[in-house]
């Protein structure tokens, strides 16, 4: 059987001590012996805020390794469409260079390109 009480303290401060003063109460009235265990337990908005967030951590760690596999996989994707953009233009990039471009400025443009995509 179980019973739900929600209690309400008047401020912050108070917490703790209502919490004693419950506990008080439901052990005289479940007639539990001093030196015994509570046979009741006791829930506060933390207990309840750290279930969830105990609940919740797997679910943020799946999304992060979800969000990292997936930079790796468009970086990969990336690199293999550059890498296919220089060698189709190696032509280009030789008349650039014998027409005075400097190795940065080809960097450069690949690089904004990579960027763009």
């Amino acid at each position: 059987r179980s019973v739900n009480v929600t209690i309400r303290a008047i401020s912050a401060d108070l917490v703790d001590d209502a919490i004693e003063e419950v506990r008080w109460v439901l052990r005289a009235e479940r007639n539990v012996p001093p030196g015994e265990e509570d046979d009741f337990t006791i829930f506060t908005n933390d207990s309840n805020i750290r279930s969830f967030n105990k609940a919740t951590s797997g679910v943020k760690l799946g999304a992060f390794v979800i969000g990292i596999v997936a930079l790796v996989v468009a970086g990969i994707g990336i690199m293999n469409i550059m890498l296919v953009s220089v060698r189709e233009r190696t032509r280009e990039i030789g008349i650039r260079k014998s027409l005075g471009a400097k190795r940065k400025n080809i960097l450069t443009q690949f690089l904004l390109e990579a960027i763009i995509l």
